[in-house]
């Protein structure tokens, strides 16, 4: 099987009662995580309280918390994150977070994936690429058999595109076992049928 038919992109559901989230104006642990590397090289975060986060612009009229959102990070429920928490797959922090509305708080998990992998073929992807490199505006997502068939499977079952830190990449065993909990609010594209307009069908 084809590592391109194996993976799937993460997306929210395209719903507008589905909230997108944002970091509270008092939480601290913002940059931390934007800037969790050692020579470039992603690290785990310390984690000194659950992370607070509210709900983003624009808010919709009648908010409906799912068990996914998105910071643009991923953000799951309890639904979600009862899956993944027992597996203890390499690369990812399931780190507590609260979520303060009108209507409640209530109780979420910040997926941080700080297994970066660079695995994209360039020459049969379509994409914008900065100077450094950087993939944006992926219209066509081919990742390198080679690179990934290099890494243990183990290591390598949830991870973000290195050329694209927001695209986040799961092993279809690791998605069917999500959606084998019917969670609410979350998509999974295969990655020869994605691309970055995928969020908005």
């Amino acid at each position: 099987m084809s590592v391109n038919t194996e993976y799937f992109v993460i997306e929210s559901t395209n719903n507008n009662n589905y909230p997108l989230l944002e970091w509270d104006d008092d939480e601290d642990l913002e940059i931390p995580l934007a800037h969790s590397a050692r020579d470039g090289i992603p690290l785990p975060v310390p984690l000194p309280h659950p992370i607070k986060l509210v709900l983003g612009e624009p808010i919709p009229r009648k908010p409906q918390m799912v068990d996914f959102h998105e910071l643009p990070e991923p953000v799951v429920g309890k639904k979600i994150k009862d899956v993944l928490e027992p597996l203890s797959i390499d690369g990812i922090q399931l780190l507590p977070a609260v979520v303060t509305t009108d209507f409640g708080v209530f109780d979420y998990w910040y997926l941080h994936v700080y297994n970066e992998i660079e695995c994209m073929d360039r020459d049969r992807s379509i994409s914008t690429y900065s100077n450094l490199g950087d993939a944006s505006d992926i219209k066509k997502l081919v990742l390198a058999e080679h690179e990934l068939d290099s890494i243990p499977l183990d290591m390598r079952l949830i991870f973000v595109l290195k050329e694209s830190t927001p695209t986040y990449l799961f092993h279809q065993s690791i998605v069917d076992k999500i959606l084998a909990v019917k969670p609410e609010g979350v998509r999974f594209f295969r990655v020869d049928q994605w691309s970055h307009g995928s969020a908005f069908v």
